[in-house]
């Protein structure tokens, strides 16, 4: 079984619409997929679940942006009920932090002589505006020569037009998960810049807050680094997860399916083993 259990499309910073994404999904062989755009469940309405293979699973996710000791940590929800008050109240706050923040920007490019962000950005399908959007708004414009140029030198924590989100506390997203029905999974943990010992007391107190699981193996990552993720796994007692992050096609090495299988010490910890596991209970209401 392949488990695909993190993917973005173009509602939040993905590339493609979310039938492509199921299609590449498909023919990857994918079995089950979540859709976890940042912040917004919106792509999960519209696929029509009924024209997929009976093989196939679409499990319902989101991503939510979170602020750990001043750092943006993510945190996916899986098997989540798009449909859930409280949830959708959340993202919405989300969604508009993100507005807030492009805004903010905005006013910083308006002084430098650089204008149209906002109107770039109103034109997009997107409802989850992110820093990457204004970073291909940045290389359009001949401002920035890439994407790492553009966060490196405009965007990122010292660039010239930066501006930071509040996003919400890591309990306020497991508790809003969890209360719709899903299970909250920490995102890429060494993609965050820690050390040992902080990575070690984060994962620690994401279990002490009740969030259920742990991405594994995910793209790129070196072997060394995902056993000492399933070694993390194992000491706070989490579920395994595995997902591609995928987001663009022109990344290879983050295609939808492309991660290393769980190691043997996660083995009896697989995500798909939980007792909430969404397996073949999905539905989504148009």
């Amino acid at each position: 079984m392949l488990a695909d259990l993190h993917s973005h499309t173009y509602f939040s910073d993905g590339a493609l619409a979310p039938a492509d994404l199921v299609a590449r999904a498909l023919a990857n062989q994918v079995d089950f997929l979540a859709i976890t755009d940042h912040d917004t469940t919106a792509a999960l309405r519209t696929i029509d679940l009924e024209s997929l293979p009976e093989n196939f699973h679409l499990v319902p996710g989101v991503e939510v942006s979170c602020l750990w000791e001043g750092i943006e940590i993510h945190v996916v929800g899986i098997g989540i009920d798009i449909d859930n008050v409280a949830l959708q109240t959340l993202l919405s706050g989300q969604q508009a932090l993100r507005r807030e923040r492009a805004e903010a920007i905005d006013m910083r490019l308006q002084k430098a002589g650089h204008t149209g962000l906002m109107r770039y950005l109103d034109e997009l399908p997107c409802e989850a505006i992110s820093r990457n959007h204004v970073a291909q708004f940045l290389m359009d414009r001949g401002i920035a020569k890439s994407k790492d140029d553009a966060f490196k030198r405009f965007l990122g924590q010292r660039g010239k037009y930066s501006a930071e989100a509040q996003w919400c506390p890591i309990p306020v997203a497991v508790q809003a998960l969890r209360g719709a029905g899903g299970i909250a999974i920490l995102a890429h943990p060494n993609r965050y810049g820690l050390s040992n010992i902080k990575l070690r007391r984060l994962v620690s107190e994401f279990a002490l807050w009740q969030g259920e699981g742990m991405e594994v193996s995910f793209s790129n990552i070196a072997p060394d680094k995902m056993s000492y993720m399933a070694s993390l796994c194992e000491a706070n007692d989490l579920w395994a997860s595995t997902g591609s992050d995928f987001h663009d096609p022109k990344y290879q090495w983050m295609d939808v399916g492309r991660f290393r299988h769980l190691p043997a010490l996660c083995a009896q910890r697989a995500i798909w083993l939980h007792p909430g596991w969404p397996g073949h209970s999905v539905s989504i209401s148009p």
